[in-house]
């Protein structure tokens, strides 16, 4: 029975990270086997933040110099998160294509490809983006995951087949930019949902590469979102996305 429980903990703990992902956005944290959602449960989403939501770390590695240009806020599958100059461009059949090729467009292209790799925007949205937008070996296990989860969330919500799996309740409100090169930048993200016992924020962290003219994620390690998330206190060492119009 006990080997039944930490089984069943493990297989949710999993399908609620990957749909964070993104942008995404779904926010757990694992704690004693345990898991505390975030992002989906029957709530608003945080407002988009305001210019001041993110507080500077002064030890911290400081962003490369570029900020978010013609800023707007979308609501994508329940959650908020930012447009800009940067892209997307496209956003035709739910998808998200179409980023510029600089430090900042790696960011915005992460927060909409991560969200788009979730069970709530269905396999119509997150089958191609990952076939289309995904890169590295643990794609195909993502892939794998996904499909599960999908299934599991569709079930538990008795969804049509192929529809999306309900909504995700998360605001991406931050960002910090790692080592960068012109073709590949590592992204954090910070991410705000309602948890368990208040607002709760989860820090994303994903490697973005410049393949055929726009930039793709690539899949975590073992296709599992748990290996790139974790729960942080604070914005601390995060800039915050000025607040859209």
């Amino acid at each position: 029975m006990t080997d039944d429980i930490t089984l069943a903990a493990r297989r949710h703990t999993r399908a609620l990270v990957a749909a964070v992902a993104a942008v995404v956005l779904l926010v757990v944290a694992v704690v004693g086997m345990l898991a505390a959602t975030v992002g989906r449960r029957g709530n608003p989403a945080p407002a988009p933040p305001s210019a001041t939501a993110a507080t500077a770390d002064p030890t911290a590695p400081q962003p490369l110099p570029s900020t978010p240009t013609a800023l707007r806020w979308v609501t994508v599958f329940g959650a908020h998160l930012p447009e800009g100059a940067e892209g997307p461009r496209d956003t035709s059949a739910g998808r998200a294509r179409g980023f510029t090729h600089t430090p900042m467009g790696a960011v915005f292209a992460a927060a909409h490809i991560s969200l788009r790799l979730s069970p709530q925007a269905g396999p119509a949205v997150f089958e191609p983006t990952l076939r289309e937008q995904v890169v590295g070996p643990d794609a195909n296990r993502l892939l794998g995951n996904l499909e599960d989860e999908y299934q599991e969330l569709r079930a538990q919500l008795g969804v049509t087949p192929g529809e999306p799996a309900g909504q995700l309740y998360s605001t991406v409100t931050g960002y910090r930019i790692g080592s960068a090169s012109p073709d590949a930048v590592e992204v954090g993200l910070l991410i705000e949902g309602p948890g368990q016992s208040g607002l709760a924020r989860v820090a994303l962290s994903v490697q973005m590469r410049w393949v055929d003219d726009d930039w793709a994620l690539q899949a975590p390690s073992g296709g599992d979102w748990n290996t790139a998330a974790v729960l942080v206190p604070s914005t601390v060492g995060y800039t915050g996305f000025p607040a859209g119009g």
